[in-house]
């Protein structure tokens, strides 16, 4: 968290340590100041003075993290995440969508039959386009060129389910193919991006993931490469 003063960023943690200080400053020389024969207020401002330094103290040493904290929530980044298939995180996501969801990737098959299917009492996706006219989504694979048998398996499952949506949603669930391997896998909600690398080696479901806000530099470029591939992608 940061207040901003003409532009200028002051983040939350100098904001307390300047507090903290000057209130410590201050009790200190209050101590200072009072007249010994008073033990009972000397006694109640020794202690008071004693607490605020351990608390001060014990607050520098855990600057660091604090400072690494705010450096990362500047960026943008909300979570680091060690599985980008965890079901139950993109469900919070995907919940409050209100405009747009876009996906793109190894991540499509798995993100329809999680959340677009119609046969599922927990088709969260499918509640929130009947509730929300305005929400848009839209989902990019590869070709089957660029496949495995079994993925390719997969995506005639996917593509049979979004044609069971049509009568219901229209064109507001769109597929769209490109010619090319798919070297990302992400997901845009609204504001929000979860992106993870494709290993060839691996199993890409299991692989890390990172969630940041799309008005970050990391964001955009993500946001601005979806729209190109989109652009270009054959219309299903």
């Amino acid at each position: 968290m940061n207040f901003e003063i003409d532009r200028f960023r002051v983040p939350l943690w100098m904001i307390l340590t300047i507090v903290l200080s000057v209130i410590t400053i201050g009790i200190g020389y209050w101590y200072y100041r009072i007249d010994a024969a008073d033990g009972k207020l000397l006694g109640l401002a020794g202690g008071l003075l004693t607490g605020l330094i351990v608390y001060l103290f014990t607050y520098i040493t855990l600057l660091r993290p604090i400072i690494e904290l705010d450096r990362f929530h500047r960026m943008g980044i909300k979570a680091l995440l060690s599985n980008r298939h965890d079901k139950d995180y993109y469900r919070k996501l995907l919940k409050t969508s209100r405009y747009k969801v876009d996906v793109l990737g190894a991540s499509c098959n798995r993100f329809v039959r999680d959340f677009l299917d119609p046969d599922d009492d927990d088709a969260i996706l499918i509640n929130a386009l009947n509730r929300r006219r305005q929400l848009r989504i839209r989902l990019l694979i590869p070709t089957d060129t660029h496949m495995s048998q079994e993925v390719r398996n997969a995506t005639a499952a996917t593509m049979k389910t979004l044609a069971a949506l049509t009568t219901s949603v229209g064109n507001r669930v769109e597929l769209r193919r490109f010619d090319d391997q798919a070297r990302h896998s992400f997901v845009i909600a609204d504001d929000d991006l979860v992106a993870g690398p494709i290993f060839e080696e691996d199993k890409s479901r299991h692989a890390p993931a990172v969630h940041v806000l799309t008005r970050t530099l990391f964001g955009q470029k993500y946001s601005a490469y979806f729209e190109g591939l989109w652009d270009s992608a054959n219309i299903v």
